[in-house]
């Protein structure tokens, strides 16, 4: 009886066994599969969140950066010493005499000489009566026409206080040729001149001056245009285009400015032409206001 027992015993155990290992075989797939799934659904959703959270945190680059090269380039230049800028020399001079009021411009490679109330400046003045006035000269570069016979080209002026109108308009026969030609009118810049034109000197040597003469506050000015030319008897040179020498000193004639002023000596000439002795403007006065200045630049 007791050993059936134990039989009967040991046959239940074994068929529980077998039943346990049947079952645990039959779902452990499955539920490693729902596992696995669960574990692969949690991740989706995680990386989900972790996406939706970066997307929603890009944001565009800030503007100071974008402007910060800009900032140090506007630092940088403000650094740099301003640059000078040249400032270049007119061309032109102007001559003014404040005592005579006769103002002219000229080109500033041409030389000018200052009267000084003598007569020192290279050409004769030609008024029918004494007491002229030198103010000053504008003598033209040797070497505007070279190759050429061309020696000299000058614009001389002078005035004489102790003249009429009538007396303005003549000048001295030259005595080479007495009536060779006669004065003319002509305008030339703002004022009206008369004008006469002589030849003087040899063949080896000649000057031909333009004389003007105009009347204007009491006094008579002379502006007279000279042309020399030279040449040995052995030298073959060029004959040099007066007119081109003309045109270039007529250019100076065109800028003659003379304003209305008190002319100085007027009553020590008249005073003293009973005794044929004119006396001359004021030579220190003359040098005092006498002055070149520069032109404005625009």
């Amino acid at each position: 009886m007791a050993t059936n027992n134990r039989i009967q015993g040991s046959g239940n155990q074994s068929f529980k066994q077998i039943e346990g290992e049947n079952w645990l075989s039959t779902y452990l797939p499955a539920i490693s599969a729902g596992t696995v799934m669960a574990v692969v659904l949690f991740l989706a959703i995680s990386c989900s969140r972790q996406s939706s959270n970066s997307t929603g945190k890009i944001s565009p680059p800030a503007v100071p950066a974008a402007s910060a090269p800009a900032a140090t380039t506007a630092a940088s230049a403000a650094a740099e010493p301003p640059k000078k800028i040249k400032k270049h020399r007119p061309a032109n001079a102007t001559y003014v005499n404040g005592t005579y009021g006769v103002s002219f411009s000229y080109p500033r490679k041409y030389s000018l000489q200052a009267g000084d109330g003598k007569s020192s400046l290279p050409v004769p003045a030609n008024f029918v009566k004494p007491g002229a006035v030198e103010i000053a000269a504008v003598d033209l570069p040797d070497s505007s026409f070279t190759d050429t016979d061309f020696t000299a080209g000058l614009l001389n002026v002078t005035v004489n206080p102790g003249m009429t109108s009538d007396e303005c308009a003549q000048f001295v026969p030259s005595s080479k040729d007495p009536v060779a030609a006669k004065p003319e009118n002509v305008k030339i810049g703002s004022n009206d001149f008369t004008v006469l034109e002589q030849m003087n000197g040899e063949s080896t040597h000649q000057a031909d001056v333009k004389y003007f003469h105009l009347f204007k506050n009491d006094a008579c000015y002379e502006f007279a245009l000279d042309v020399e030319t030279s040449r040995k008897p052995d030298e073959e040179l060029a004959q040099v285009d007066r007119g081109k020498v003309f045109q270039q000193l007529a250019k100076i004639l065109t800028t003659a400015r003379i304003k209305e002023v008190e002319m100085p000596g007027i009553e020590k000439v008249e005073t003293s032409a009973a005794t044929q002795t004119p006396v001359a403007g004021s030579d220190s006065l003359n040098a005092e206001k006498a002055q070149v200045v520069a032109p404005q630049q625009k």
